[in-house]
């Protein structure tokens, strides 16, 4: 039996002003739906936190992607370790943000998908979340 591993990566970054958020995820989950990529995207209106995992050269090429991109800067990655399923499985690209008005239940979903993430990680979702 052949054993599968992920790459699961997540960064912070700040976002350049009027960011378009809806063009972001429509343009994220065509190209994760491509690319074999899972995770989530949070936005507070300044910062990004997000989670990418899926194939390591698909993780790599995306995040390269998104290290070029001028709508992020201050990259900051917080984990990057291997995983041997996907945490955030059926999201091609979730969106999750303080505004929505299932908060709550999104909050929820995304703690039980990160308890298994390290510390740091659940940390680093904890405070920008709060923001």
């Amino acid at each position: 039996m052949i054993e599968t591993t992920f790459r699961q990566l997540c960064y912070t970054s700040r976002s350049a002003p009027g960011v378009d958020l809806d063009q972001i995820l429509q343009q994220s989950r065509h190209n994760n739906a491509v690319d074999g990529i899972t995770g989530l995207l949070w936005h507070d209106g300044t910062h990004f936190l997000q989670v990418i995992e899926g194939p390591e050269p698909s993780v790599a090429a995306t995040y390269a992607r998104i290290a070029r991109d001028p709508r992020h800067a201050e990259l900051t990655v917080l984990s990057d370790r291997r995983i041997a399923a996907r945490e955030f499985g059926y999201w091609s690209m979730e969106r999750a943000t303080r505004a929505l008005n299932d908060g709550e239940a999104v909050m929820a979903r995304i703690e039980r998908r990160l308890a298994a993430a390290p510390e740091a990680l659940r940390q680093a979702f904890a405070a920008t979340a709060t923001r």
